[in-house]
Parts: structure tokens; sequence; C-alpha cells
């Protein structure tokens, strides 16, 4: 199998990079690079138990093969189906787009979320442009509405995406994990309908000059996208020949709230929708009050002694708070990687891309704490590779330097065999 650095860079071969700028994950390069050299045949079926913007499945549809993507984050399913749209859906975008003048404005309820950055006529701008790609409103979840989505239409999502984000670059901070709110109404955006629209079909437009000069056209169902857990993985035993994916930073990043506007377009029921994709996500910082403190044997010597660590640390709320946090991401990890090995046919391979942190002065060997958690569900590691990673999670903190100096991160590629 041949591994190159996962980082991504501006390079050609990126498909469709400017649809949905996604801080996390690998090049499209890189999984290229190891799709085409994993010995896979015409069957053989690619899965990513943490799809985020749909890398993995975009490039198994290019090179030919069928794949499973899951994410928890329905935004992300979205964005990663929107990316298997080709040339066929073309005539379908551009209907939809026609049809923006006939959908009628509305006064819109209290509560929608979208009043946290934009005054009524913003609002009642993003409304209009939601409802003329779907035009039911009879849903009664957002991951009902989004598994409703067909490539065409969430195509027509990833653009309002984007737009509602190109008038929220005020309350976006150096750090692209974190969205700031007004601190009063003055401050919130004020966006008329005419200017919303032109912004919107234009980046739809820049989406579709895209599509046409791709070459690529599949069916359909070549990527299976779903709106599920890495713990529960809707699929059968000794089902996938490839498993290639990058699992969540283990930085304590808010994956709801880094795509909070996201969330806020399709919610239903007001702010309570967004709560929940929060509170489901895998390392989410929102944490119970008790938790069952793990055994050795269920998330790994290596993971155990770092929980203790921290559990045992003297800054504030170490242990308390930030070792629930961290609890919880681990104990997800593990049951995550059982998940994987089950799914995974004999002999099928599991290429993993991980980067390691810190905790204050404590250092987060997440790679190794993956290779013990692989041999513990029955994974062998055939290949590491480690890269230097300067733009990275682990210095963003400024306030980490009290603990310790600026600190060279590593992205690891780790490559197991079932």
């Amino acid at each position: 199998m041949l591994v190159i650095n996962p980082k991504r860079v501006n390079e050609e071969i990126e498909e469709k990079p400017y649809w949905y700028n996604y801080y996390a994950g690998y090049s499209h390069s890189f999984a290229k690079s190891i799709i085409e050299t994993a010995g896979l045949n015409e069957s053989s079926i690619i899965l990513d138990p943490w799809n985020g913007a749909g890398t993995t499945t975009l490039m198994s549809s290019v090179i030919g093969h069928k794949s499973v993507g899951v994410d928890l984050n329905p935004v992300m399913k979205i964005i990663a189906t929107a990316k298997q749209a080709n040339r066929s859906d073309i005539g379908i975008i551009e209907s939809k787009l026609l049809g923006l003048p006939a959908v009628r404005a509305k006064k819109e309820r209290a509560d929608d979320p979208l009043f946290l950055w934009f005054r009524d006529s913003g609002v009642t701008a993003i409304r209009r442009v939601e409802r003329a790609i779907v035009k039911s409103s009879k849903f009664v979840s957002v991951s009902a509405k989004v598994e409703s989505l067909e490539a065409s239409e969430c195509v027509l999502y990833t653009a309002l995406f984007n737009c509602v984000r190109t008038y929220l670059k005020d309350f976006i901070p150096s750090n692209p994990t974190w969205i700031k709110k007004p601190k009063n109404d003055d401050d919130k955006v004020d966006v008329g309908w005419k200017e919303f629209k032109a912004r919107y079909t234009s980046l739809v437009l820049d989406m579709l000059n895209g599509l046409r000069v791709e070459e690529h056209i599949w069916p359909a169902d070549r990527a299976l996208v779903n709106v599920a857990s890495s713990t529960r993985l809707p699929l059968p035993n000794d089902h996938v020949d490839l498993v290639l994916t990058s699992p969540p930073y283990c930085t304590r990043i808010d994956y709801g709230v880094a795509t909070l506007p996201e969330l806020a377009v399709i919610s239903i029921i007001g702010t309570s929708d967004i709560d929940d994709v929060r509170r489901s996500l895998m390392g989410t910082t929102t944490v119970p009050k008790k938790v069952d403190a793990p055994t050795a044997g269920e998330v790994g010597e290596l993971c155990f002694k770092f929980l203790e660590d921290v559990k045992a640390h003297s800054s504030k709320a170490s242990g308390t708070y930030y070792y629930k946090n961290l609890l919880q991401y681990f104990t997800g990890l593990s049951r995550s990687i059982l998940e994987v090995s089950r799914v995974m046919r004999p002999n099928a391979s599991f290429v993993c891309v991980v980067q390691d942190s810190f905790y204050k002065d404590l250092h987060c060997d997440l790679p190794s704490m993956i290779v013990e958690l692989g041999g513990m569900a029955g994974l062998k590691l055939d290949q590491r590779h480690d890269f230097v990673s300067k733009q990275n999670m682990v210095n963003l903190n400024a306030r980490s330097k009290s603990y310790r100096k600026e600190t060279t991160a590593y992205e690891c590629v780790l490559i197991f065999v079932k």
C-alpha cells in the first residue's frame, strides 16, 4: 500500500475542494493513493466510520468502488452526499435554482436558531432558499429530513451553508472550531432577499461549473452515506474490504459548535435539534454529571494511564470536567474500533490517520493507544508512518504555553490487517 503525507494541500488532484472548507481530515490525493494500491477488486467495499466531509466516499466513487460513509453529524452527511453529485444532476439543480423567486416569504418562528446571528430579513431570506430546496415541512426529525435528500438537493444545501458563512465571517475566529455570537441585536447581520439570492445563486453556479468539467458519472447507490454512530455501524459482520478513516481529534473539539451555522439551517424545532446533535458526537464538550470509570481491559493500558494522569492533574477541573470529557472520547473510540473489526472481512485492511496531542503538559500518544486498542480488537499492525504536522490543533490554545513550550505534533498513518 502506497502511503504519502496525508496533509491537505493545494493540488490538481483535489476534487471539489472549494465546496466546503472542512478543517479536519486528509487530502484527496492521500485517499486516492491508498485506495488504488490496496489490492481491491470490482466487488470490494470501502468504509469510513468517521466520514466527515466525504473524502473517502468521494474518492472511492471516482476510482470506481462502492463505499459506506458513517457520521453522526447530519451536516456532514449533506456535504458528503453533495460531493457524490455529477453531471447527471445538473438539470435538477438548475431547475430548483430557477424556482427560487416562486418561493413566497412568510413570518419565521421566534425560536429559529438563525436569529442567533441574523435579523428578520436575513432569516427570511435563508428560509426562502431552504424551502425551495426541500418542499416538505413535515419531517419529525433532522435526521429524517437529511436522509430524504438527493445528491442534487445536498449540492444546493452546501451552497446555502457556504453562503451563510460568508455573512458570518466576522463571527468566525482563528480557531475554526468555534463560532462567536453577536453581543447585541445591533451586531446581527442585516441582509435583504435580493442581495442574499444573488450571492447564493453565484455560489450554486460556481458549483455547477465544476460539475460540467468533470468526466465522472456513477450510479446514485455507489456510495451509501448514513447518519449513524461509529459505535453501532449499520453493517453486517465481515462486510468491508478496506477501512479508510480519521477519528475525531482528541483535543476537546466541539464538532457540534464547529458546524453550528449549518445545524441552524437544517433545524426543525429550534435549538433542541442542535443540542441533541452536540451531545451525541464523539468527544463532545457536554458531559454527564456521573460517569462509570473504565478498566484497563476496556480502554487499554496506555489510555487508562493517561486518563488517570488527567484525573490527578493539579489544574482546575482536571479531575471533574476534563476527565469526563476525555473518558467519553476514549470509551467511544474503543467501542468504535471493536465495531470496525467486526465489519471487516478476514485479511481486510484498516487505514487510520491520527494525530497526537497534549492535555496541559501530559502527552496524549493517541497513535500508540489506537495500536493497543486495535490489538485488543483482533487487528494486527502492519505499517506505521509518522509525518510532522506544522499546522495542528496542539498549539491553537495560547493558554497551553503556561504548561509547555510550543510543541511539534505528528500525524500518523496506521495500517492494520484483520
